[in-house]
């Protein structure tokens, strides 16, 4: 079923993401580990972090890069607000997206680098 697929790649997302934060010695946040994890479950979300690890991005820069729709990329950046991955600022009428912690993108390397040996093997 999907759902059950859906939950087992959360689960397995969430115990990765628990790990590489041992590993990496980074202390996670107030948020729930599954929350946090969720986040990252979906690749269009993981290459908006991957964007913003460049730096601070408007929300309607991201359009032409993920070539989705606004209101796409809008729910995807409530989705890693909501998990405490991502913060935003208003710069007059420009909704302003950054990363929450510098640590994040340490995170996203040990999550990579772990599915990467898990399918080596």
């Amino acid at each position: 079923m999907p759902g059950d697929r859906l939950t087992r790649r959360v689960i397995r997302v969430t115990v990765l993401v628990h790990f590489c934060a041992i590993k990496q010695g980074v202390a996670m946040e107030e948020k729930p580990v599954v929350q946090i994890a969720k986040a990252p479950a979906s690749p269009v979300r993981v290459r908006i972090l991957r964007i913003l690890e460049e730096g601070e991005r408007c929300g309607c820069e991201l359009v032409p890069l993920l070539n989705l729709d606004p209101s796409v990329i809008s729910r995807h950046l409530a989705v890693l607000s909501r998990a405490g991955l991502v913060e935003s600022r208003c710069d007059g009428v420009r909704v302003l997206w950054r990363m929450a912690n510098p640590e994040i993108p340490v995170l996203l390397r040990c999550l990579g680098n772990s599915t990467r040996e898990k399918e080596a093997v």
